[in-house]
């Protein structure tokens, strides 16, 4: 009887890539950072801010923890979203998140903030307000904010947004 042959497996190499991976997009490079379950944890935007990712037991997102560095914009609860914006229409910093739509009009609260803070309006010519339904399909509009491709798509416009 012939022994069999060993075989290398590759499941250690392939574990640590999925564990902490490093992607160069252009000038900027972005490392993607998962747990055992393979789910988004972090995504760092090296030099300009980060996103980690707080999970329930079902897998769903909880809590999202934004980081801009330099940014002049005061935020304390490191939610992406200005102090002064969320006292203004939340009269707390815990009711509004970015993960949150207060609304429920498909748009995340952060989103609302950066619309609102940029002069976008929405396709009925609103401007952006988050305790009004406002119209579908403008920028940030998904109803999967506690996607991590969502995110991935969202941290760049939160890193230009701080910037002004």
């Amino acid at each position: 009887m012939r022994a069999p042959k060993r075989r290398l497996s590759l499941l250690p190499v392939l574990f640590l890539f999925l564990i902490s991976s490093t992607v160069s997009i252009a000038a900027d490079t972005v490392r993607y950072s998962y747990d055992v379950l393979d789910r988004l944890t972090d995504v760092e935007y090296v030099g300009k801010g980060a996103i980690h990712f707080l999970y329930d037991k079902a897998g769903s997102i909880v809590n999202l923890t934004i980081l801009v560095t330099g940014s002049t914009i005061v935020d304390t609860d490191e939610d992406g979203i200005a102090d002064e914006w969320e006292m203004y229409y939340f009269k707390t910093l815990t009711a509004a998140s970015a993960i949150s739509d207060g609304d429920h009009d498909g748009y995340a609260d952060i989103w609302e903030y950066i619309n609102w803070n940029q002069g976008v309006v929405d396709g009925s010519n609103a401007t952006f307000d988050p305790l009004v339904l406002n119209a579908p399909g403008s920028q940030g509009y998904s109803p999967y904010v506690t996607s991590g491709e969502f995110w991935i798509k969202v941290m760049p416009a939160i890193l230009g947004n701080s910037e002004k």
